[in-house]
């Protein structure tokens, strides 16, 4: 008796560690070695901890950790990853590398099960629906009845789910994802599209923590922003990004989520090379109260946008008679950051001046970031090569005022102005050189 009953604890407790655990498996051919995973807070991956892939397969226990949204991320040939509800239980999926969340089964775990039989349900009838409103738009005669019956299903199905998952965590993400369809199909597109445009947001509660804590908000504000906002005037499109943007804030007096808001927008702008958005949104989170704001990450993108592509470049001492915005009577100045200690600006640099040498009309100035340890050999390379090129030095390193007013963080990093000293590119290595120079 005694046996049973201890065999029958060991099953429990086993039974208690599987609902700690998270595990996978990848179903492709791939060379992913190891996973890492992370908790979503705040619409930001917040790193955990990682494990080694043996036989396609990782695992992690979660034990300790509290219910949320978090991610696995892999490296194959490209970054991938999974997004997934631990409430508590087992979450067991299989993936395939090359195609990530698209293509990940969930084999255990009723809160992912459900929601991804959610997305899948509702989305083929919303697709039906979306398909006869375009055909409307044609022959407005004969999709009216149609439309209205598969917005009936749309509506069950929906009502269906939301009861369905009444007691679960990802009630949140289901409510906030429901469309908010008309009654009857429109006459003409741009009476849709209106209609998309100004109920895209209902529905979506911005003090909801666990929405907030997962990705749903950022890819919903993206799309709004993104996909709803399109014109073809460049102008335009930016007052039209502003406003969406306008409008996302205004549904909240929280300023600590405004703040979220306008950092996450600030950091695409800039990825985006787009000073004229970036520097209205820079201004907009100078509106916040000063207790919300966050300091260092508001002066890094202020000087990333200083040097962001249609920028003029700043200006910096090359001799005692001449600076960059000195410099005249050529078409382009190539600016290259690099070291002596650098291997890879060794290899890059002999490379760069053979193409200039083709490029008369190209003025090529150096800044060599180096400390006083390697200044001689500084000297003997620029002796050596290069006496065609402006050649200066900038002690300090990466604490040299002209790193810091570059945003220099590797070596090399290219700079290519036009006439007028406007950076025109930002060619991440020699073969993105040589193309621009063409």
């Amino acid at each position: 008796m005694q046996k049973i009953l201890f065999f029958l604890l060991c099953i429990a407790f086993q039974f208690l560690g599987a609902q700690n655990m998270v595990s996978g498996k990848f179903t492709d051919q791939n060379s992913v070695k190891d996973v890492a995973l992370y908790r979503i807070i705040d619409g930001n991956p917040d790193y955990i901890k990682y494990t080694n892939v043996e036989s396609k397969q990782f695992s992690f226990s979660m034990e300790g950790l509290p219910k949320g949204v978090y991610r696995v991320l892999y490296q194959n040939i490209k970054t991938g990853y999974v997004d997934f509800i631990y409430n508590h239980e087992l979450v067991n999926f299989t993936i395939n590398s090359s195609e990530g969340q698209s293509s990940v089964e969930f084999l255990a775990s009723k809160e992912n099960q459900l929601l991804q039989a959610y997305q899948y349900s509702v989305g083929q009838l919303q697709n039906k629906l979306d398909s006869v409103q375009i055909s409307y738009f044609k022959n407005p005669k004969t999709s009216r009845s149609k439309y209205q019956e598969i917005k009936e299903k749309v509506d069950g199905a929906q009502q269906y789910y939301e009861e369905l998952a009444k007691e679960y965590y990802c009630l949140s993400f289901i409510k906030a994802s429901r469309r908010h369809n008309a009654p009857l199909p429109f006459y003409l597109p741009d009476e849709y599209l209106n209609h998309i445009i100004k109920s895209f947001l209902e529905g979506l509660d911005f003090q909801n923590l666990i929405l907030r804590n997962s990705m749903f908000i950022k890819k919903r504000l993206n799309t709004y922003v993104f996909y709803l906002h399109q014109v073809e005037a460049i102008d335009q499109q930016n007052e039209l990004y502003l406003r969406a943007i306008e409008k996302i804030l205004a549904k909240t007096k929280e300023d600590i989520f405004k703040e979220h808001v306008l950092r996450w927008f600030m950091t695409v702008f800039l990825k985006k090379q787009n000073s004229e958005v970036l520097s209205s949104l820079i201004n907009l989170y100078k509106t916040i109260p000063e207790e919300f704001r966050n300091k260092t990450l508001l002066s890094t993108i202020e000087i990333q946008s200083k040097t962001m592509v249609g920028q003029i470049a700043p200006d910096f001492k090359i001799s005692d008679q001449e600076s960059l915005h000195s410099l005249e009577g050529n078409n382009n100045y190539l600016i290259i950051f690099w070291s002596s200690e650098c291997p890879h600006c060794s290899e890059e640099l002999p490379r760069v001046e053979e193409i200039t040498n083709n490029h008369k009309n190209t003025t090529v100035i150096t800044i060599a970031l180096e400390n006083e340890s390697s200044l001689a050999n500084w000297r003997e390379i620029i002796k050596a090569q290069y006496n065609d090129w402006k050649n200066i030095v900038a002690l300090g390193k990466w604490d040299s005022k002209e790193a810091i007013v570059y945003d220099i963080h590797a070596t090399p990093s290219y700079f290519l102005l036009d006439e007028n000293k406007q950076i025109i590119g930002k060619p991440h290595d020699f073969s993105a050189v040589r193309e621009m120079l063409k």
